[in-house]
């Protein structure tokens, strides 16, 4: 939080304020660099907890609000509008999708990449059938239903009777809403095809994964890896898909020595 400019010291008629002695410094030399968070499917801000409150003396965080747009182009384009001129941006799940389609349209304006639980562009058959029958379920009022069948499938076998996880894992969902949730679906549904660009991806770019994500396996963030030339591929032992939540610490450091180095 910024405060505001220093009232004088009484009878002495002078300030603490640095800006009087950095004159002609551009002040945004002291800036911490931003960093762009995109949650994924029915997340919010809680996804990314343990990351922020680790990260928040390296970088100025702000997480992105996916919730209203039907698009996943439509969601590329609110990020960049509410952005600066450059930052480090990471995207989990959906929101990976979202941060590749920010690479298409402005790459030149990322400092930095991470692309968590992701894949080169669209769904594996397998989970688009997953979607379509949720969005089914949804559409008919399953919304508890659906959060109750699914959770088991987005951890690790060892997560699925985790109280706490599942908790903060329908929490989210419950706060993101159904209809948001339906938008978001549809706009995973809707990619078509494997971005085209990634060959052109050059910033430093990490890869994060859990080896035991059933949804995208470790292969895909493979073959998502080989197509960014120089991407580091980081595979997350004892975690399925929600990799930030089901191992924060390990995911965090990898976070970190991105940002930092």
């Amino acid at each position: 939080m910024r405060a505001g400019r220093p009232s004088p010291a009484p009878g002495l008629g002078i300030t603490t304020d640095i800006s009087d002695f950095v004159t002609g410094v551009d002040q945004s030399d002291f800036a911490m660099p931003a960093l762009i968070l995109i949650p994924g499917l029915l997340c919010d801000q809680t996804l990314w907890s343990s990351q922020i409150e680790a990260l928040r003396s390296h970088a100025d965080i702000t997480v992105a609000d996916i919730t209203e747009q039907s698009t996943i182009s439509e969601m590329a384009v609110e990020v960049l509008e509410s952005s600066p001129e450059h930052f480090s941006l990471a995207g989990f799940s959906l929101g990976s999708q979202v941060a590749l389609e920010i690479m298409r349209l402005s790459g030149e304006r990322v400092d930095r990449l991470a692309l968590l639980s992701a894949t080169h562009g669209g769904l594996p058959p397998a989970v688009k059938n997953s979607i379509l029958h949720a969005v089914a379920v949804l559409e008919q009022g399953g919304f508890e239903q659906y959060l109750e069948e699914v959770y088991p499938t987005y951890v690790a076998p060892c997560r699925a009777e985790d109280a706490e996880l599942k908790r903060v894992f329908a929490m989210m969902a419950r706060t993101v809403g159904v209809q948001a949730g339906l938008r978001q679906m549809r706009a995973l549904l809707a990619i078509e095809n494997p971005f085209t660009n990634l060959n052109q991806i050059s910033c430093p770019t990490v890869i994060v994964g859990g080896r035991e994500d059933r949804r995208i396996p470790p292969t895909e963030h493979q073959a998502l890896a080989q197509e960014i030339s120089g991407s580091e591929l980081v595979i997350i032992d004892d975690a399925g898909h929600f990799t930030p939540l089901e191992q924060p610490g390990r995911v965090t450091a990898v976070l970190r020595h991105w940002l930092t180095t």
